[in-house]
């Protein structure tokens, strides 16, 4: 729906995307796939299929720590490798990053 111009967005919508993220999150770290330590989360970036998804997957994941962590949205969130511990990517500022290449092996 568009109204003066701007895409407005249902709320039902919104919590069902939300739901989905943090069901989603759920399952990873029952599978072992995802660990979350304070700020930063350990994840195989071998999960992320491109640099568009997985730039969008860690906007999911910021999303997550600001509903179920109470993160502020301007409140930095690190991914790091989750058997070396590399930084891969951040959400700083508003601004999700990588710092990988792709394709990944």
């Amino acid at each position: 729906m568009i109204y003066a111009k701007k895409k407005i967005q249902n709320n039902a919508n919104l919590a069902a995307q939300r739901a989905q993220i943090i069901s989603i999150v759920g399952e990873l770290m029952t599978k072992n796939l995802l660990r979350i330590e304070d700020n930063e989360v350990h994840v195989y970036p071998q999960i992320w299929k491109d640099k568009v998804g997985a730039l969008n997957w860690i906007k999911c994941l910021h999303l997550y720590f600001m509903v179920k962590h109470r993160f502020k949205e301007s409140d930095t969130l690190n991914f790091r490798h989750f058997d070396t511990g590399d930084l891969i990517g951040s959400f700083k500022n508003k601004k999700a990053a990588l710092y990988i290449d792709f394709p990944i092996v």
